[in-house]
């Protein structure tokens, strides 16, 4: 933020003292004009704040109900009245205040919007769509927190599919792995917001042929705040697949937590330190469950079989398949080449003639439950 002090003629007020205050967290930031009336107050994080400025000579100047965003150069010029420092003129309500330091363009999404918006997945990124030029070229089902596998799948203004850069409060929050996607995912909770330039023509940004995505994240404030959350689906509440209602089979089991628990506030520690106004922490935990039974079709062995029956041993044509003896292996006369074996009498292998510990270890396959058209035996 930045901006000019100047007196009623417009001439700039030197070495005059501007102090920004944020309302939320009680963090003042002191500042003075230079000989041009300029004055700056950077890397100022998002939020809502006050600003004064005063002089010898002139009233004090309050503007209030400032609100700056992620990424916002924001322009403020004061224009200081004559008059005692006693007096104060106050700006309540004014328009919003103009960004004619860059020429990005793009949108961003507040808090408030993160916190209302039904989300899939709780991925705030989910909520890059609601800027205009922004589509989403994934699968949907991969727009979890953890499973960053397809949230970097974003065309920016027609930039090409994960192209574009991924900052965390300034920091890159790109990785290779996969292709340019997103190193990190935040929880939705801790989210502050977050702004998608889609054209970007400051040279501070870099590493994109798309567009930059930054995200704040909460730093705490002058209040404690808690907050346990938990999202659960459960089978019973689910309405059933369309395949399964295809077929008229029941629901699959299914079971599905996201769950966490939230903690800011300002850096206490009794008879040591005072954190309030100066020093905040945030901390969120967030955990995610789910399961999903997939039935799975496999070939087992017939309860008869596992003692050496293959009497019903049949192929897909319902041709009996025997079972050769190996200790009757022999030279065919007739061919001296081949050599031939005998099968079991009636297809079953004596019991004597099966180890005892491999009958045993049979045993730990499951017991068929299905027939299924087609195959080999029944």
């Amino acid at each position: 933020m930045f901006g000019r002090v100047t007196d009623p003629s417009g001439a700039p007020v030197a070495d005059a003292a501007v102090q920004l205050t944020n309302i939320d967290t009680g963090e003042r930031f002191p500042a003075k004009t230079a000989g041009s009336g300029d004055y700056t107050f950077p890397l100022v994080k998002p939020g809502n704040y006050e600003i004064r400025a005063g002089h010898d000579g002139f009233k004090a100047f309050v503007r209030q109900r400032i609100k700056l965003e992620v990424n916002q150069s924001a322009t403020l010029d004061i224009a200081l009245q004559l008059g005692a420092v006693s007096e104060t003129i106050t700006v309540r309500d004014e328009a919003p205040l103009l960004e004619t330091a860059t020429a990005d363009r793009g949108g961003v999404i507040d808090e408030q919007t993160i916190k209302a918006m039904p989300l899939n997945g709780r991925n705030p990124f989910m909520l890059s769509m609601l800027v205009s030029g922004v589509n989403y070229n994934g699968s949907l089902a991969y727009m979890r927190p953890f499973d960053n596998g397809a949230t970097a799948d974003f065309g920016i203004n027609g930039g090409a599919n994960r192209s574009n850069e991924f900052l965390m409060d300034g920091v890159p929050n790109n990785t290779q792995a996969g292709g340019n996607n997103i190193a990190y995912v935040p929880p939705v909770d801790s989210v502050q917001e977050f702004k998608i330039q889609t054209n970007s023509y400051d040279a501070q940004y870099g590493k994109t042929a798309g567009g930059v995505v930054n995200v704040v994240l909460k730093s705490g404030s002058n209040r404690f705040h808690g907050s346990v959350y938990e999202f659960a689906r459960r089978n019973a509440w689910d309405a059933n697949s369309f395949q399964n209602n295809a077929r008229g089979a029941p629901k699959d089991g299914h079971f599905q937590d996201q769950y966490g628990v939230q903690l800011d506030g300002p850096v206490m520690l009794p008879k040591l330190y005072e954190g309030r106004n100066r020093t905040f922490s945030l901390f969120n935990y967030e955990g995610f469950r789910e399961a999903t039974s997939q039935p799975l079709v496999l070939s087992v062995p017939a309860l008869e079989m596992r003692d050496g029956d293959f009497t019903r041993l049949r192929d897909s044509r319902n041709r009996a398949v025997s079972i050769y003896d190996p200790s009757t292996t022999f030279q065919n006369p007739a061919l001296q080449n081949r050599w031939d074996r005998l099968p079991f009498p009636d297809n079953k292998i004596p019991a004597s003639r099966i180890n005892p510990i491999a009958r045993k270890l049979v045993d730990f396959f499951p017991a068929p439950n299905t027939a299924t058209a087609g195959a080999d035996y029944s």
